[in-house]
């Protein structure tokens, strides 16, 4: 499969080009950006000579069969589009756009077209969020009635992001938001996933807190009402120490509790202390995102989980809410549906 990159502005494409090279049924045929210190790293890193400013020169002299695309999340939307006009699958990093608009227009065009879209939310290749889910659709804590959730650093200029990153992260218009851009998503999808389904409100709080410098949120909250449940995603770029103490999810049950950090921990009232579960393997297909989208495009199956784009539109529809919630002070209901309308 020739598989070629549009933009490289997001950081995450590093490990996904590396899972990308290790593959023998995949070659890296071009990259495209605008930025040209982007292609020289580009090519320094993966030896690809066959670069462009223009996406749309690379796609029609190269021709490739494939696309990732690691550019500013607001440019999602143009390079789905684009690819979709051509027949081309497509993953996206993760969000899957800077609006709830963008993500509806990303997936019409998906479907319209019926290219294979796909969005990289890394947790979806995590084992132990894997674990846990199985013991969840197992019955092992019964109901669950709360999901609690964080997800952040430092900040991306603390922890060493490249300036092109942190270029598109710090702009409220590339990003959607700052931290609660960044961050939100993530536990709205494991909401989801868990929870089966979209919850039937909202209420989002957000601030910057601690970077003055910025011009966007650096922390966030959200909880997300359910029937039978309340949700808590924390968002935040201003830990003084990242991820201390550890983000580990947390999956509450009307029998028991699950932690899910770098192992998973599973607490009963028959085992109050708990009791380590050992880690699911991931399955063939599975195994990163550069093999499950392969695995889409050759065998013509949808992605699945976390990587499907109806999840993640309605993650993005989560994300939406909480920022119309932190603006008016006030819950959201679900669906947001005057966007519509416009």
């Amino acid at each position: 499969m020739r598989v070629a990159v549009l933009g490289m502005a997001h950081d995450h494409m590093w490990g996904n080009i590396d899972d990308l090279m290790n593959r023998p049924d995949v070659e890296l045929v071009a990259g495209a950006d605008p930025n040209a210190a982007l292609l020289d790293r580009f090519r320094t890193y993966t030896d690809c000579d066959r670069l462009y400013d223009s996406y749309e020169n690379l796609i029609d002299e190269v021709k490739p069969d494939a696309i990732l695309c690691f550019s500013a999340t607001a440019h999602h939307v143009d390079v789905v589009a684009l690819c979709a006009e051509r027949g081309l699958p497509v993953m996206v990093e993760k969000p899957m756009a800077a609006s709830l608009e963008q993500a509806d227009r990303m997936l019409a065009a998906a479907r319209s077209t019926g290219i294979c879209l796909m969005v990289n939310w890394p947790m979806a290749w995590s084992r132990p969020i894997r674990t846990a889910l199985r013991l969840v659709q197992e019955g092992s804590i019964g109901n669950l009635w709360q999901i609690t959730w964080r997800g952040g650093h430092a900040g991306p200029d603390d922890i060493g992001c490249s300036e092109e990153f942190c270029e598109f992260l710090f702009d409220k218009e590339l990003n959607g938001a700052g931290a609660f851009g960044d961050y939100t998503g993530y536990g709205a999808c494991i909401c989801l996933l868990f929870m089966g389904g979209s919850p039937n409100s909202v209420m989002g709080m957000a601030g910057r807190l601690v970077k003055k410098h910025l011009l966007v949120d650096d922390n966030g909250i959200v909880l997300l009402r359910y029937p039978g449940a309340i949700c808590r995603l924390e968002m935040t770029w201003t830990e003084a120490v990242s991820h201390v103490p550890p983000h580990d999810p947390v999956f509450y049950g009307k029998d028991g509790t699950i932690v899910a950090g770098e192992e998973v921990v599973l607490h009963t009232k028959d085992t109050p202390d708990g009791t380590t579960v050992p880690l699911d393997e991931l399955p063939s297909g599975e195994m990163n995102a550069v093999d499950h989208f392969v695995t889409c495009v050759r065998d013509g199956v949808p992605p699945k989980g976390q990587a499907s784009p109806e999840l993640s539109r309605n993650a993005q529809e989560i994300i939406e809410a909480g920022l119309r919630s932190a603006a008016a002070g006030m819950e959201v209901q679900l669906p947001v549906e005057d966007h519509l309308f416009r």
